[in-house]
């Protein structure tokens, strides 16, 4: 439940805001923790309907393009002058999404109540992530926070590019997939079973090839329900398997053999990897820190092994490049730029030309995969159409021949 509260601050300074609580007592000891005298405190909104709060709260969900609208809107504020608290009510009057509004107005009630920044989003942890937290919390220790909100806007720009390019880039292969699926579908529903009755009240011995499109229909027709309940049982057992910790490191190691996709997500979690380690290190983060944040972000459940093992070598002194030369999960050429980096001191910003370097390779992959799988497609398709096609057609030329 939502409660507004006006307070008074040690200084005298009366402050306004809004607490989420069960009842109006706990708010008033969360104030009281916040070291300000409670004014009033009253349920907020009343006579607002159950309904209309249930449809809110339903329909509604925060978005990563949320979370980097938010981080643009603060920095341009902080830049224009406007202390944290002004830009934090500002954007919250601004933004459309009803739980992106009660994160801020949350975030905005503990910042006045005395809170640093990074400690009120870091309240909001499914929103706010481990690293957008640290960075922020470099950017308050170091005096930065305009510049620091805006890296964190483009980074997350960055990320959502590349993932609406991965996704954009397989729409028309998946497109193509159910497509093909459907044909298929139809052609072994409707269109064989009605050739079927015709060539089995003729006499006349049928070609090899509908021989054995007759007998793959019967089969399928009469058998789905296994096929089905063997492809769900499949599917439900390997999800099980995935689910587990053993399962999943044993799956993510197979994506990594597949290939183009294999090549897919290394190049994509190395440019992961270089992005965010890059801009948590340019951001003043300590480097254990800032890997083990990287660990977080990163996916593949191998690479994440290889990062915390990075952790170990590096608390014994020695260099990251030292270390990504010894896997083999990094290629030579990034762990010679990273090498290069630390030897002129100037990693964080070798880390993201890594980045850089492999998101151009990312979309390298993606286009290839894209120029291989749609002719791919195609060829599957026009083979198994071509195939029923000429097993029906065969019979009846030869039905046709045999009239003349």
């Amino acid at each position: 439940m939502l409660y507004e509260y006006k307070a008074k601050k040690l200084s005298g300074e009366v402050i306004e805001g809004i607490l989420e609580a069960d009842n109006r007592k706990l708010v008033i000891n969360k104030l009281q923790q916040m070291r300000v005298f409670p004014i009033s405190v009253k349920e907020r909104g009343g006579g607002r309907g159950l309904n209309q709060e249930i449809s809110l709260q339903t329909f509604s969900r925060i978005s990563s393009k949320d979370v980097t609208t938010f981080s643009r809107q603060i920095s341009d504020l902080l830049r224009a002058g406007l202390p944290l608290v002004r830009c934090l009510d500002v954007i919250s009057q601004q933004t459309d999404n009803p739980r992106m509004n009660r994160v801020i107005k949350a975030v905005d009630s503990d910042v006045q109540g005395g809170m640093a920044f990074c400690d009120a989003l870091a309240k909001n942890s499914r929103v706010f992530s481990p690293l957008y937290c640290s960075m922020v919390r470099a950017g308050e220790v170091g005096g930065m926070l305009d510049a620091v909100m805006e890296r964190l806007a483009d980074f997350m720009e960055a990320e959502q590019e590349t993932r609406s390019k991965i996704i954009s880039a397989l729409t028309y292969p998946a497109f193509m997939m159910v497509v093909c699926v459907l044909v298929i579908i139809v052609l072994f529903t409707v269109v064989v079973p009605n050739f079927m009755v015709m060539f089995q009240d003729s006499d006349m011995e049928l070609p090899v090839s509908t021989q054995l499109l007759l007998s793959l229909t019967h089969f399928i027709g009469t058998w789905w329900w296994a096929m089905l309940l063997t492809v769900v049982t499949a599917v439900l057992m390997i999800r099980k398997f995935v689910q587990t910790e053993a399962g999943a490191l044993q799956f993510d190691r197979f994506k990594l053999r597949l290939p183009l996709i294999g090549e897919l997500i290394r190049k994509r979690e190395i440019a992961k990897f270089g992005r965010t380690l890059g801009t948590l290190l340019g951001n003043g983060v300590q480097i254990l820190k800032a890997l083990a944040i990287t660990e977080e972000v990163i996916t593949n459940r191998i690479l994440k092994s290889e990062i915390q093992k990075f952790q170990e070598n590096i608390k014994e002194g020695e260099r990251l490049s030292k270390r990504m030369a010894e896997s083999k999960l990094f290629p030579p050429v990034a762990v010679n730029m990273v090498a290069v980096g630390e030897e002129t001191g100037n990693l964080e910003n070798t880390l993201q030309r890594v980045a850089d370097a492999y998101e151009k390779e990312t979309d390298r992959v993606i286009k290839t995969m894209t120029t291989i799988i749609e002719p791919l497609m195609i060829v599957i398709m026009a083979v198994v159409v071509g195939f029923i096609v000429f097993a029906m057609i065969m019979p009846i030329f030869q039905i046709s021949q045999n009239i003349h």
